[in-house]
């Protein structure tokens, strides 16, 4: 099979389908990581583990155009937790779909959110409304993205994902008391329940998606969850 480039980057999920294409070398792709820090431990591994490093930065838009020429394809994800803005988030976006747009990417997969207005509109009082015109930033910015890769015809796979059981080492971990007792906090109602995935669980289904060529192209599949 041809070798065909595949732009990613260092971070949880888009280090976990670099790993998960690097780990097959039957699988014809390559991995471009990119990454704001080449220095990186992330980086320094992935480039360990065969992946070409370079730098990309959101800010200094050159380098994202520069880093996706001659790619096939692209897994794509922006990290709201990085800043905490959905603005900020949305500008991320169309950075992203203006650099795969212009590289004439043939695959591009990108790691998505609900937008939450769909299933609960503004107008309804259960939710506040946040910044104006969200429900869950987190979750409405990515929804919104959505419609940027369509209205500019970048070809893509929509890839749906959830909580990662990581959390559990990170924000969404134990909290331990002034009395010394570990306390597990999360904002559900009774009886519901809460679906989880392992983030390298989501790097492998990107890369079965990007594998199995164009036919989930314009269409939304959900990561693999567990409850």
């Amino acid at each position: 099979m041809c070798e065909k480039k595949v732009a990613g980057a260092t971070g949880a999920q888009r280090g976990g389908t670099a790993r998960a294409i690097l780990a097959d070398p039957d699988s014809g792709f390559t991995v471009r990581a990119l990454t704001r820090n080449p220095d990186s431990p992330a980086a320094k591994e992935l480039a360990q583990l065969g992946a070409e490093v370079v730098r990309a930065d959101f800010h200094d838009e050159p380098t994202m155009h520069e880093a996706f020429e001659g790619a096939y394809g692209a897994f794509l994800v922006t990290n709201f937790w990085a800043h905490g803005s959905a603005a900020e988030e949305t500008e991320e976006i169309e950075v992203l779909v203006r650099a795969v747009k212009n590289a004439g990417l043939r695959h591009v997969v990108w790691s998505t959110l609900e937008d939450t207005r769909e299933l609960l509109p503004l107008q309804n009082e259960r939710m506040p409304v946040l910044l104006g015109k969200y429900n869950v930033p987190h979750f409405d910015a990515k929804g919104e993205g959505n419609e940027l890769f369509r209205q500019a015809g970048v070809p893509t796979a929509f890839l749906n994902t959830t909580f990662f059981f990581q959390g559990f080492l990170a924000m969404m971990g134990l909290k331990r008391a002034e009395d010394g007792v570990l306390t597990l906090t999360l904002p559900l109602e009774d009886g519901r329940l809460l679906a989880g995935v392992d983030v390298n669980d989501i790097g492998r289904m990107a890369f079965a998606i990007l594998k199995d060529g164009e036919r989930f192209i314009g269409r939304t599949s959900a990561s693999p969850a567990t409850t």
